[in-house]
């Protein structure tokens, strides 16, 4: 599915859920990130690891969700926790519950935003294939959960600049990197990934394939 055809539906979308979220009312604990922060890049590991992973993704994909609670989390023990990999989680949502999904994570700031994305990706059953007035009201939950008001949830889904900034992923991934589906993700030493000469995976692979590439990766890098 292309996602640039639910891009003009957001609209519509947007102004449902600032309805749908009337009746939830919490003291703020957050404060809705900034435009520049909300977009900054959400990434696991140490900024000069030897190999990055461009990691396009979904929310609300739920082959997205089978990475995460199947591969991810031995990548990130063996690879990225150790110094070795970085991991760059580059927004690709494929329908409108996953935009939502992702400008609620981002709303939080780049550092809290991890955090709500395992949350989402691990609940994902409980929120992204609700319903519409139910699906709202979900994310909703997840999103005071994080600790927005709700007058700064709203002030988030009616964020043009956030809109913006994940339009703007979409259509590099699709233009600059071809990806045309979720997951997908890149794999080699920045030069590599930079110069299209990276290795990509398709779809939620397990782990063994990743470090296969890794390893690959970490030789290229004169890192093995």
């Amino acid at each position: 599915m292309n996602p640039n055809r639910l891009l003009p539906a957001l609209p519509v979308l947007l102004a449902t859920a600032v309805l749908a979220f009337g009746a939830f009312a919490l003291p703020a604990r957050a404060e809705i990130a900034s435009v520049k922060d909300a977009l900054k890049e959400i990434s696991y590991g140490k900024a000069d690891a030897p190999v990055l992973i461009y990691g396009f993704e979904s929310l609300s994909c739920p082959h997205c969700r089978d990475f995460h609670v199947g591969a991810w989390p031995k990548i990130k023990k063996t690879y990225v926790d150790t110094g070795k990999v970085r991991f760059v989680l580059r927004d690709f949502p494929h329908n409108g519950q996953g935009f939502l999904g992702i400008m609620t994570a981002r709303c939080l700031g780049p550092a809290r935003a991890k955090g709500m994305v395992e949350i989402l990706f691990a609940n994902q059953a409980q929120w992204a294939f609700l319903g519409r007035d139910k699906f709202y009201e979900a994310l909703g939950r997840y999103a005071r959960l994080g600790g927005l008001s709700e007058a700064d949830f709203k002030a988030c889904l009616d964020s043009e600049g956030i809109v913006k900034g994940i339009r703007d992923s979409i259509n590099e991934a699709t233009s600059r990197y071809k990806i045309t589906s979720v997951p997908s993700f890149l794999i080699g030493t920045k030069k590599q990934i930079d110069s299209g000469a990276a290795q990509r995976l398709d779809g939620a692979q397990p782990f063994e394939t990743f470090g296969r590439i890794i390893e690959e990766a970490l030789a290229a890098a004169g890192r093995k």
